[in-house]
């Protein structure tokens, strides 16, 4: 005899049936995230989690986020491996890993305008150290210790760091390499003990807020001028994601702004800061899906 189901059976089972389907459909129709590359770098952290929530809020688009040194973050993005990276520094800082890569890569557009090089806390005299080529001085080595402190080994500084070693004939130099934070550390330990310090600064970042630091000049232009740091996609993102390619193309954070987020958040969180602020500028972000900027910012 074959078997044959009751009228509730039936009923219960196209019901379970179609719930299936609608939860498959709505699987289905969910949005693969994008994948944004980032290295923790402080001002980094604030412009990728203030992206991520500007997206999911007003999109709804998944945000993985992949945290990464920079030259892992160009070859992957060379590879497909992620969507886009919203912190390439040029013309000078990641030029190398931009030109290795650039028949494979999409630049968005400028987020915010930054500056790189070497730094000294304002207490050691200008007339002691006003440029790079100082620090041929023997007793300004000798008070230096011959060290250049900076952050990740094979970053765009350390690679242009290298460069300005060899150019300005700096012998007796070496660079003391660690991370943000272990190098911030021992400027922090030094300026304690009144020990001159020699730094590898970016900006914007807290340190200038936090301690008196002033930039050396560049007579030859090895650390460039002005920066401007870049979102840069992965060949044929635009195309695929029209409206969030748009929004990278009119997002813009304030650098005083930033600044202030970046300070603050050593006080709380990125989190914290970057929902706050999210909340305090909503219209404004709404508005660079439309192609625009919209208002000043209302800040914090």
């Amino acid at each position: 005899m074959r078997n044959t189901l009751s009228g509730k059976t039936f009923v219960g089972w196209l019901a379970g049936v179609a719930m299936a389907s609608c939860s498959l459909m709505a699987h289905a129709e969910e949005p693969a995230p994008i994948r944004i590359g980032w290295v923790n770098w402080s001002d980094t952290e604030i412009a990728v989690k203030l992206a991520n929530t500007v997206l999911q809020d007003q999109l709804k688009q998944p945000v993985k986020l992949v945290l990464a040194d920079i030259g892992i973050q160009f070859q992957a993005l060379a590879n497909g491996n992620i969507d886009l990276i919203p912190m390439v520094w040029l013309p000078s800082t990641h030029k190398a890993f931009y030109d290795k890569y650039r028949d494979k890569l999409e630049d968005l557009g400028v987020l915010y305008e930054g500056r790189i090089g070497m730094a000294v806390p304002t207490s050691i005299p200008v007339s002691e150290i006003a440029s790079v080529e100082d620090l041929n001085k023997p007793e300004v080595r000798e008070k230096l210790g011959g060290k250049i402190l900076t952050s990740e080994v094979g970053n765009g500084q350390y690679k242009l760091t290298e460069k300005a070693i060899k150019e300005y004939k700096l012998d007796g130099y070496k660079m003391v390499a660690s991370s943000e934070s272990g190098m911030l550390s021992e400027l922090d330990r030094n300026l304690k003990r009144d020990k001159w310090s020699l730094i590898n600064a970016w900006s914007p970042h807290w340190m200038f807020s936090k301690w008196p630091l002033r930039y050396l000049d560049d007579p030859k232009q090895i650390f460039g001028g002005a920066e401007k740091i870049h979102a840069v996609a992965r060949k044929g993102f635009s195309a695929e994601h029209p409206d969030v390619a748009r929004f990278f193309a009119n997002f813009t954070i304030p650098q005083a702004d930033l600044e202030k987020l970046m300070f603050t958040a050593r006080e709380s969180s990125a989190d914290k800061v970057v929902a706050d602020y999210y909340a305090a500028n909503k219209p404004r972000f709404a508005a660079m899906f439309n192609g625009t900027t919209a208002a000043t910012t209302a800040g914090q």
